[in-house]
This record gives C-alpha cells, structure tokens and sequence, in this order.
C-alpha cells in the first residue's frame, strides 16, 4: 500500500491540449530544459486507479501485441525507477504497475517525481482533459502545479486527427467529419478554459503551438522566464534538441509499449515549422453546422487565431451544435475503444 500523500510536495508542469495539437514535440522541446524532465504520456489521471488504466487496454490491441494502456507511463518507470529502456526493465516496470492496481494515479506520478531529484515534470496526457473529472482528479493531486494551455489552430488539428486515425486504422469510419473533429476541438478547449478561468494566472500561461514551432528562440525563452528557471543561450538550445529526450524514439520492440508520445514523432522527433492558415474558413467537406463553426471561430479567435476573412458554411441542417457535440463524443467513443495502445486520433 502506498504512503500517505503530501499533495503539496510537488508541482509540476502539465500541458493541457487536446490530442494532435503539437504536444509531442513541444513538451519534448521543454523538457529538455536542464532543469525540467519532459516526461511521455502517463493517462494517470483517466481513470480512478492504475487497475481500472491497465484494464482499459482493448481486446483488440492485446491481440496485436500491446501489453499495457499507457506504454509511456511503463517506459518512464522502466527509465527513472529500474534503470533503462531495456525489455527486461520495460517488464519489470509493468510488473511493478500490475502488483499496484489498487494505486491512484497520483501515488503512481510521486514515486517517478521523487527519481527526478530536483528538476520539474513536464507532462501532456490528453486523457487529462477529455473529462472534468480527470482535471479534478489533476487539481487536488497537485494543488501547487502549473499549467500550460496549448492550443493549435481548428483546421491544421481537425486535419491532422482525420489523418492519423486512417494510418492508425485503416478502414475504420470517420463519422460525421469534418463537424465532429472541429466539435470535439471546441468542447477542450472550452472545458480547458473553465478549469484555468479559476486557477491564480501566475499559475497558468497560453500559447500557440505555432508559434513555438515557428519562433522557438523566444517563446522558449519566455516560457522559461514565467517558469522562473534558467533562460541563457546555453538553456534554450538544449530546448531545441528534442531527439535527444530518452523518449523520443520508440522504445524496444518486443515489450508491448513502444510509444509514449505520436508514432509520427517518434519516427522523426525533430523541430519544424507549423503551417498557420491565415482565413478561418471551414474545413473542405463541411456540411450545415452553421451555429457549431460560428462557435468554433469565436473559440478560436479568443484563442489568438485571427481571421483575415471568412464565410459561413453551406446551408443543409437546422439541427445545431448540440447535435454534432453527441455526433463527437460518440465518434470519440469508437476510437477509444479501437485505438488506446497507440498515438491514437485524440492524441498529441
């Protein structure tokens, strides 16, 4: 059984964007800082115990080899509590997982915490953000953690998710596109800024992925300056050197949990420009939803993603936004359950 928990004994980093936003990279960049730990995706906070995580690993992935829910959370145990990314350690690190299932997800992140000295947690689990409960469960494990709201812009997401789920599963339908991808944009983001709107603003900061990817020099900079940590020549260069984080590329075949992060990026985890598409336009294929794109455009203008112009999208629907929200969270649903064990659609 684990200790008692001191909540304000850590404060860490989490990044709370909502899947194919540029987060793999970019908290790879920031964890990269000589005085962070950018850490992959752990899903510690989904779901109520480690059980109920290891659990949710589909029928469908066991078959194919995938051995654990969160393979980034086994290779950071394998990495900071056994030692490496060996197999043997990847398994003694998902044997270690499966004797706590009674574990929170909270008591799980302090023991990685506790490896990493005096140097602060970077981490981006999408899962933290696709329900209130996860953020509540994020809020009262770590009351003194910071947080980094990225954002990228609804169509380059919108397009980047329809992508990855056809190379993720081919043949599998996409449902009600592009309207339920932009829906499902919309209702993070929203439910992102109601959980900050209560937070201290020192603890919180917004920024484009774009513009990271497009200016790294300063924004790295300026990142380090609100985190109060080293912002020399010598910092925000090691920032600049993703491929160097013990995450970035696979981890060894023949373990189960080779991911951790996008496959996309680990097949090449380098820095590069970010197209920022200047007229907020709705995506090619909108049909009606002239309610949920006028949403998503305001949405995005507070967002920072100005449009030069704009026109409405064709008429075909009365129907409004609340339908195509239960459009996206049933669409969601399907990939969840077909699409866990890997970088799935809905992750960064």
């Amino acid at each position: 059984m684990a200790a008692e928990r001191e909540p304000a004994r850590f404060a860490p980093l989490f990044v709370l964007a909502p899947a194919r936003s540029y987060s793999s990279v970019i908290v790879t960049m920031i964890g990269q800082h000589p005085e962070l730990v950018g850490l992959p995706e752990l899903k510690l906070f989904g779901h109520r115990t480690i059980g109920d995580l290891e659990h949710s690993l589909p029928v469908y992935w066991r078959q194919r080899g995938f051995t654990h829910r969160s393979p980034g959370l086994v290779r950071a145990l394998a990495e900071f509590e056994f030692g490496g990314q060996t197999r043997r350690r990847i398994v003694a690190a998902r044997e270690w997982l499966h004797t706590r299932g009674n574990w929170s997800g909270a008591e799980v992140l302090d023991v990685l915490l506790a490896r990493l000295a005096h140097r602060q947690a970077v981490e981006k689990s999408p899962e933290n953000v696709t329900s209130a409960a996860a953020l509540r469960r994020l809020k009262a494990a770590y009351p003194n953690a910071r947080y980094l709201h990225l954002t990228r812009h609804p169509l380059t997401s919108q397009a980047s998710a329809s992508r990855h789920l056809r190379d993720t599963v081919p043949g599998h339908p996409q449902a009600g596109e592009p309207m339920a991808g932009i829906a499902a944009w919309v209702q993070v983001h929203e439910r992102i800024l109601r959980f900050t709107a209560v937070l201290p603003k020192q603890r919180v900061l917004r920024v484009r992925a774009e513009d990271v990817l497009n200016d790294p020099d300063c924004h790295l900079r300026e990142f380090a300056r609100w985190l109060r940590i080293r912002d020399d020549d010598a910092a925000i260069e090691a920032m600049r050197h993703p491929e160097r984080s013990p995450f970035a590329r696979f981890g060894p075949r023949g373990g189960g949990v080779i991911g951790g992060h996008d496959h996309g990026f680990h097949r090449d985890p380098v820095v590069r420009r970010a197209e920022l598409p200047a007229p907020l336009d709705p995506p090619e294929g909108w049909i009606g939803q002239q309610r949920l794109w006028r949403r998503a455009q305001a949405l995005a203008r507070r967002l920072g993603y100005a449009a030069a112009r704009t026109r409405c999208p064709p008429s075909a629907s009365r129907s409004g936004i609340r339908d195509e929200l239960c459009v996206a969270r049933k669409s969601i649903g399907r990939r969840e359950r077909l699409t866990p064990a890997v970088p799935a659609t809905w992750r960064g």
